[in-house]
């Protein structure tokens, strides 16, 4: 079993290429549970091997149990059929990979499976692994070591046929060279610029252009339902405060947990994997007769992780690497090299260079920051225990009881709709669901950011009302102002556009000297520049090439703002396409063939699917 082989403390530079992070939102989706309520049936058969009922429903039922508390009412059986779909669309997928990974006979190994688990941030602690934090977010996301480390394990091998994708994509020269050229490419141009917001007191909007348009959109100006609450509030922060703290107490406390106090000791050393014993001693006679360490690392290393750093493994503590290795490291005295040491991944020639002595840090040292921890801890089992109080009372008495017996503030809303942003999203959705706005009871206890737990229940309800012309006209004459101001912004641009073009330079420089504008100087630029607005960078760069003068065009940017743009010159600097450039379009072209890879499986499989199954 893989997890017996993983060490607590990953630390230092380890031997082998680190394969990426896995996201908390798999462990939130992927580890969130096992169903294991299926009947037994199959929902999908690819090339005679089956996807069970029981196996789709252990990936299904936590995405749906996420997905259901990110939507909560606006959940439907629409969304629950697309998600069934896609769903039982990747497990097809992958198993059809698996398949095909196994004809190329690829494989993974333990150690790559180990250094994947090792790497992931949700396993550590203090940025080190910690293999009671695996166990417990399996355990608590009832998922098993095996099964985890099995989905692991194929996920890697079926990554190796994309990987390899990479060695048969291609990109030619001259296109390599062609959109080298595009991106490296360089516009020159100066620009007008015209807000319809300077122009609004050019435009007069119709009294009965308003009232038409209250009549036609009355529908857009209704006001929603709000809603009023009343709520009890349990903080972690609350409790801390209010807790004491004597030295005895505290002593005790740090004594319990004066490992967290401790420094282990550390200790560096270099070394050089290689293949057989034989080499190894070869090695060692070589560095006895004065040879650089550094240097036949970097020449003989098999272990690509560290050889280009002459083989050193940074400071590492007990329990980081393979036991066999670790022993020898802290055996040694500093300048030691060992003889050769066997793992099971070769032959290690080992040299120690400093040793960290452990500490342990002084009561006195850490009193501020042991009352704190101390503070937390009595506070987080406080906030336990009240909140189990507090679930009893709220089933049970009122919410003005439950304030009262558990010495609570009894707090109270300001009204507010559902799409609110005043309150957290979850303090809303709790308050406009049935329970509490339909029925009027008591919500369960609701986990809120920042350790705080609340109960709540309806105090005020406003209905859902159609707002009166009164009350929107001068919103709607704004609205109206604003349009007509920006047709007006865009007329201007549009005829110096035109005079540009058509050489009438006296024209422009009328429209100009009348509406108060003037040319903002760029001079040249590339894509990413910052020297003009993003969206007018695009707009320029989206021009066609100019001939013999300018290219002259007026451009709309948004409701608001418009541009008239000139754009004089273009030039393309003759350099040598970039690793970069060349990395990406084979990424791309990788990614498109393993598209194609996947179609084509699906089409040669003998694949079928039982959706009324689902």
């Amino acid at each position: 079993m893989m997890l017996n082989s993983i060490k607590e403390k990953s630390k230092g530079v380890i031997t082998y290429v680190i394969v990426g992070l896995i996201s908390l939102t798999f462990i939130i989706t992927a580890l969130y549970g096992v169903d294991f309520n299926g009947s037994g049936e199959t929902v999908a058969t690819i090339n005679s091997e089956e996807i069970s009922k029981e196996e789709f429903l252990s990936e299904f039922n936590p995405k749906k149990r996420q997905l259901q508390q990110e939507l909560a009412d606006k959940y439907t059986t629409e969304f629950d059929n697309i998600l069934k779909q896609s769903t039982l669309e990747s497990m097809v997928n992958r198993r059809l990979l698996d398949q095909l990974a196994k004809d190329m006979g690829h494989a993974t190994t333990p150690e790559e499976l180990q250094v994947l688990i090792q790497s992931n941030n949700v396993f550590k602690v203090d940025g080190q692994f910690s293999i009671e934090r695996y166990k417990k977010l399996l355990a608590l996301n009832g998922y098993s070591d095996v099964a985890y480390e099995s989905t692991k394990l194929a996920e890697l091998t079926q990554g190796q046929i994309k990987y390899n994708l990479l060695d048969s994509a291609f990109v030619t020269p001259f296109a390599l060279k062609n959109l080298q050229a595009l991106n490296d490419q360089q516009r020159e141009f100066d620009y007008i610029q015209l807000n319809a917001n300077n122009y609004s007191d050019k435009v007069k909007v119709a009294p009965e252009s308003v009232k038409d348009f209250y009549d036609n959109q009355k529908e857009s100006f209704s006001e929603p339902q709000k809603l009023k609450v009343s709520f009890v509030e349990l903080s972690l922060d609350q409790i801390a405060k209010g807790i004491q703290v004597n030295d005895d107490e505290l002593f005790n406390f740090y004594e319990d947990e004066k490992e967290r106090f401790t420094t282990e000791e550390e200790r560096q050393a270099q070394h050089i994997l290689v293949e057989s014993k034989q080499q190894a001693d070869q090695i060692i006679t070589q560095l006895n007769a004065g040879a650089d360490f550094a240097k036949l690392a970097a020449t003989h290393s098999q272990d690509t992780g560290s050889k280009d750093a002459g083989g050193d493994l940074g400071f590492f503590t007990l329990g980081v690497m393979m036991p066999e290795f670790e022993a020898k490291v802290f055996s040694m005295k500093v300048g030691e090299v060992a003889e050769p040491v066997k793992t099971e991944f070769g032959y290690h020639v080992i040299k120690l260079n400093a040793i960290q002595v452990g500490d342990i840090k002084s009561f006195e040292s850490v009193r501020d920051d042991l009352t704190k921890l101390y503070k937390q801890t009595k506070a987080q089992k406080s906030l336990y225990d009240l909140t189990e109080q507090l679930t009893n009372l709220a089933y049970e008495v009122s919410l003005e009881e439950v304030a009262d017996q558990m010495s609570l503030k009894l707090n109270t809303s300001e009204f507010f709709t559902q799409n609110n942003t005043q309150y957290e999203q979850k303090f809303i959705n709790t308050a406009f669901s049935d329970v509490v706005f339909n029925k009027g009871e008591n919500s369960e206890p609701v986990e809120l950011p920042g350790d705080r737990v609340v109960v709540l229940r309806v105090k005020d309800k406003l209905a859902q009302r159609q707002k009166s012309f009164d009350e929107v006209k001068g919103e709607i004459n704004t609205h109206l102002t604003t349009l007509l101001a920006k047709t007006f912004v865009d007329d201007i641009a549009k005829k110096i556009s035109e005079s540009l073009v058509n050489g009438d330079t006296e024209t422009v420089q009328v429209l100009m000297d009348k509406n108060q504008l003037k040319w903002n100087k760029v001079g040249w630029i590339k894509r990413d520049s910052d020297k003009a607005d993003v969206m007018i960078v695009n707009k320029v760069f989206a021009l066609p090439k100019p001939n013999n003068s300018a290219t002259y065009s007026a451009q709309s940017l948004n409701k608001r703002e418009s541009v008239v743009i000139s754009l004089s010159k273009v030039k393309a600097p003759d350099e040598a396409p970039s690793s970069a450039l060349a990395r990406s379009l084979l990424s791309f072209e990788s990614d498109e063939i393993f598209k194609g890879i996947l179609t084509t499986l699906r089409k040669n499989a003998d694949l079928e699917i039982f959706t009324e199954r689902l």
